[in-house]
Formats: structure tokens, sequence, C-alpha cells
């Protein structure tokens, strides 16, 4: 890792501590469903965003030997069954890089963990760039796409369900609706058309939830961040929140998020980027 990426992510750590015990005693107890949000793993990049190859596995490890991990549709449908008599995870990818297939899928495979991409589709045709940050990658495996031979193969297994995250993967609420309404219908015609899937799960990008009623007429569930753990009682499913993963969590601050704890460092970056992810 670079000094300056490891100097941030030192002082990410730094927050996390400070804002330890508050979140801790805010902590949501009542069960229900975390929805972890992975993007690059062991690309190299030294940033928040990608997290080594190992401490990815640890991770899984640590889902699979201490939580229910389901499916995101699975877990939203018996979410909107009633309370859960435990949390339950899932897991996602956002932006749908190749690592998912060359580094985290042999690891979900042999864990059995099942988990969602949600694939912005400009990307995976070659007619938009990688969502990706400007100077991100500068360091690191240049970012590349999933091809649609990896989604196949990973899909026929059963493990990996497929989500559209848009075309462009242009912030929502910097669209007008005749333009949300576009990105909506053909990222989903593309993807059934690609994969045969049953496409019903879609990922606002950069998490900013916008223009719900025009996703709502195309899929049966959106997602957005937040950090926060979904719940029976007042589920909105155009509006459900996910948790990003960092690379300075670790395993530590990963159970304390599954143990519930309230999303101020998530709450506080969002605030710092004017509310974007």
């Amino acid at each position: 890792m670079n000094p300056r990426a490891s100097a941030v992510s030192w002082a990410k750590r730094g927050v996390k501590l400070a804002l330890l015990a508050p979140a801790m005693w805010a902590r949501e107890r009542e069960p229900g469903l975390f929805v972890l949000i992975y993007h690059r793993v062991g690309a190299g990049q030294g940033r928040e965003m990608d997290l080594p190859a190992a401490r990815f596995a640890q991770h899984m490890r640590l889902l699979r030997s201490r939580a229910d991990v389901v499916g995101l549709t699975e877990g939203l449908e018996r979410l909107g069954a009633g309370r859960p008599a435990r949390d339950m995870v899932a897991v996602t990818f956002d932006d749908g890089y190749r690592e998912v297939y060359t580094t985290a899928w042999p690891v979900l495979r042999d864990l059995r963990i099942p988990a969602t991409v949600f694939l912005p589709t400009g990307f995976m045709e070659g007619t938009a760039p990688a969502p990706i940050r400007s100077g991100a990658a500068e360091r690191g495996d240049p970012p590349a796409p999933l091809t649609w031979d990896q989604v196949g193969e990973m899909a026929q297994v059963g493990l990996v369900g497929v989500g559209s995250h848009s075309v462009t993967h242009t912030d929502f609420d910097r669209l007008s609706r005749d333009r949300a309404e576009e990105e909506c219908a053909a990222s989903r015609e593309l993807l059934v058309s690609r994969t045969g899937a049953a496409v019903d799960l879609f990922a606002y990008p950069r998490a900013v939830v916008a223009h719900e009623d025009v996703v709502a007429a195309h899929y049966r569930y959106a997602v957005g961040a937040d950090g926060v753990k979904n719940l029976a009682r007042g589920l909105a499913p155009h509006r459900l929140t996910r948790t990003p993963v960092r690379a300075s969590d670790g395993t530590f601050f990963l159970r304390r998020r599954l143990e519930g704890m309230a999303p101020f460092e998530d709450r506080l970056y969002a605030w710092l980027r004017g509310g974007r992810s």
C-alpha cells in the first residue's frame, strides 16, 4: 500500500474507534437483513473500496461461521414475510469488476456463499467508462469488466444472482425522468438478453436514491446504502439499505457492523461528500 493510502486507512481506523462507543450504544437490536457492498477485491489499488484478497476471504469465513448468509432476494422475501428469528446477511458486489470472478468467486464457491452482482451494462459492453472515481485507477490492475461468460458461469452454479446498476452509472438525481426510464429499461433488457435471468434487483448508482417510481416500474427491489439494517417494520422495497465494506474495516469492525452498530461513520463520509457515496 502506498504511503498516502496507508495514512488514509489509519486515519479511517481512528474515525472508527472514535465513533465505536456511541455507534454500539445506538445499535439496532431487532433482527433484520444486513446487505454488504463490496467493489473490487485484490486489485492492488491500496484504496478503501479495494479489499485485499486475504481480507475478503477472512470476511467470508467469518460470515460462513457466524451468520445466516442468504441470497439478497431470499432475504428480502423472508423479511417481507415478517420479523425473522435472527439476523440475516446478504453479500453484493457493485460495478461488475473482473476480480469478482478471478478473486472473489473461488472463495464464494468454496464456502457456498450466495451473492448478487450489480452490473452497469455500459461498462460491461464497453460503451461507458469504468464506474470508478477519478484517480482511483492510477494504481493496481486497470479496471476491467466481467465477461458475460464469467457472469453466466457464476450464475449457472446457482450461487450468484444478477441485478442492474443502470447503463451509464450516472447519479439518478442528475437524470431527467425520461433518461432514468431509459437507464432502467435498457439495462434490464440487456441483462435479461445476455444472462437469461429474471432481473428484478436494482442498485442506485453511487447509492443516490431518486426516481423511485420509475425504478419501481421495472424492478421488484432497489438498494442504496446508508449502512443500516433492513427491518420488517417499515420495509421500503425501493429504498433498501446496504452497508459499504471498506479495507480499513478488517474483521473487528465487520463484526461490530454485524452486531448492528449505528452507521455514524457512513453518514459522516456521506456528509463530507455532500450526500453522495
